[in-house]
């Protein structure tokens, strides 16, 4: 009898190539789920499996491992994950910075960059209010709706392209994990699966984008060039920029809190 496997799904875009059919494969059930909110569902035990963002996986590695070498890296540029800002992005001292509620690992991934990159401390992360905040930062399907740029918002940075031009590095922005009580038969099972997947949608993307790239304003052609721009298997340069950024992460969290103290004692 086929174990049931609840999976969680990001249903943006760039995951086409793993869920499109997915659903069809006996035994898989798959709760569609925006980024933070799969982190959430894999931190409550709620999916066996799920493309979890980076950051959220080194909080459940207790409980969940790695699947396989799967996950959703950028090699370039992410095309996806943009900052708009209303002044140069060195300027954002002191600005307020809206975050979409869609994101866990691009919200780090921005603190890094302000911190190394552009050396600038803005005053306070929020919600996205355009009228009140002097940046914000969108993801997925919401990004790319929006990627010919925002008139009063001129200064448009694709967060993938500043890491990648900065590290020389690809960034891995979600990991495929899977529950560590989960049996390795059904380990196996699920890698199959999105192996199979993987192979089968590239070949049929042409009709798989159709619809779905009508939604964004895409064409076919520019759905499939979007989606080559992203490696699904992690290759040793991949495991190099995770390692990477966790390091940076680790240190960038650290200043940060060690900033808050040094204003809450003053």
């Amino acid at each position: 009898m086929t174990t049931p496997l609840r999976i969680g799904q990001i249903p943006f875009i760039n995951c086409i190539l793993f869920f499109t059919g997915l659903e069809k494969e006996p035994g898989v059930t798959l709760a569609p789920l925006v980024p933070r909110a799969l982190s959430a569902a894999a931190a409550s035990d709620a999916v066996d499996a799920g493309p979890v963002p980076l950051v959220d996986t080194w909080e459940i590695e207790e409980r969940y491992q790695p699947l396989g070498s799967f996950c959703i890296a950028t090699t370039e540029r992410a095309r996806s994950v943009f900052l708009f800002s209303k002044r140069p992005f060195d300027e954002l001292d002191g600005a307020e910075i809206g975050i979409t509620e869609q994101t866990s690992t691009s919200v780090r991934l921005l603190k890094v960059l302000l911190s190394n990159v552009w050396s600038a401390r803005p005053a306070r992360f929020s919600s996205i209010h355009r009228a009140a905040n002097d940046a914000f930062l969108l993801i997925g399907d919401d990004a790319l709706r929006m990627r010919a740029g925002v008139p009063e918002f001129p200064h448009m940075a694709d967060l993938g392209a500043v890491w990648t031009e900065w590290t020389s590095l690809p960034f891995v922005f979600a990991r495929w994990v899977a529950r560590r009580d989960l049996r390795g038969a059904d380990r196996d099972r699920l890698c199959a699966m999105l192996e199979r997947a993987i192979a089968n949608n590239w070949k049929q993307l042409d009709r798989i984008a159709v619809s779905r790239g009508a939604e964004l304003g895409m064409s076919v052609h520019e759905v499939r060039e979007y989606l080559e721009g992203f490696r699904f298997v992690a290759t040793h340069e991949e495991h190099k920029a995770m390692a990477k950024f966790r390091e940076l992460d680790t240190a960038t969290r650290a200043d940060e809190a060690a900033a808050i103290a040094r204003e809450e004692s003053a």
